[in-house]
């Protein structure tokens, strides 16, 4: 474990080399959530509920999309994809290391410097705004909410994992990465509004993909607003969509490496 620490280490140090890459990239998040904030205070106006959600409820919701995609969509998995193109791959495979556990070990370390800034940011956006800020009332639903949270972290790195060992076969992939990201991740997810206030038949067709159990589920259990029994059932759902994320990467890996032939830089 030592050396994975010693990644950890390592990536941080990359991000305090290279401080102005990260601030510019936690204010574009901050501006995403201004404008999403904006947005719902002139749909809500003078009303103090809509689709369900209380004028707090809503707010909270668009505060924890902050909080979750620092901590469950941001993923260094991506950079695999042109260590493979490039011949860079050949580098790790000879050295002591498991891949993924590297990856994971960078991952934790973009996650724990984007919690703590999204941690600050929510802090300052109440201060501004104004409102009142949900909590989980009871520690079944925190309990319920950080298993969701754990095993959601675990789906949306395999599932990104997944993607980016596809650059065995193509040569480009960023294609797919702004599909997933932008058309289905943000939408199908939960990140711009939440899934049931789309009418239930719609709303039925996102929960056959693996992307809501990311952002809406947990959410839907910080706010109270789920039953233990759909709590479970969610996080069931989000295990076996990780491992089936999971089985698919570990296939991905051993065919691609058997055909890989460190051609590039």
């Amino acid at each position: 474990m030592r050396k994975y620490r010693q990644i950890f280490k390592l990536t941080l140090q990359e991000y305090l080399a290279y401080r102005l890459n990260f601030f510019l990239w936690r204010f574009r998040s901050l501006v995403f959530t201004l404008t999403l904030l904006f947005f719902w205070l002139a749909v809500y106006g003078n009303q103090k509920t809509l689709f369900g959600y209380e004028r707090a409820q809503m707010f909270t919701y668009l505060l924890g999309v902050v909080f979750l995609d620092g901590l469950i969509l941001a993923s260094r998995t991506a950079d695999l994809a042109p260590q493979l193109r490039s011949g860079e791959l050949s580098k790790y495979l000879l050295r002591p290391i498991g891949l993924f556990k590297f990856l994971l070990a960078r991952d934790m370390a973009d996650k724990a410097l984007n919690l703590l800034f999204a941690v600050l940011e929510i802090g300052v956006l109440i201060m501004l705004l104004n409102f009142s800020f949900y909590f989980p009332q009871t520690f079944l639903e925190w309990g319920l909410f950080i298993l969701q949270l754990i095993i959601s972290f675990f789906l949306y790195f395999f599932l990104s994992l997944a993607i980016s060992l596809t650059a065995f076969w193509t040569e480009e992939i960023w294609a797919t990465r702004w599909l997933l990201g932008v058309v289905l991740l943000d939408f199908f997810s939960g990140v711009i509004f939440p899934i049931d206030i789309l009418p239930s038949s719609v709303a039925k067709l996102f929960y056959l993909t693996p992307f809501p159990y990311l952002i809406f589920s947990p959410l839907k259990i910080w706010l109270g607003q789920v039953s233990v029994r759909v709590a479970l059932s969610s996080i069931l759902v989000t295990f076996i969509w990780g491992a089936a994320f999971y089985y698919l990467s570990m296939s991905l890996w051993q065919k691609g490496t058997r055909k890989y032939g460190a051609f590039g830089g």
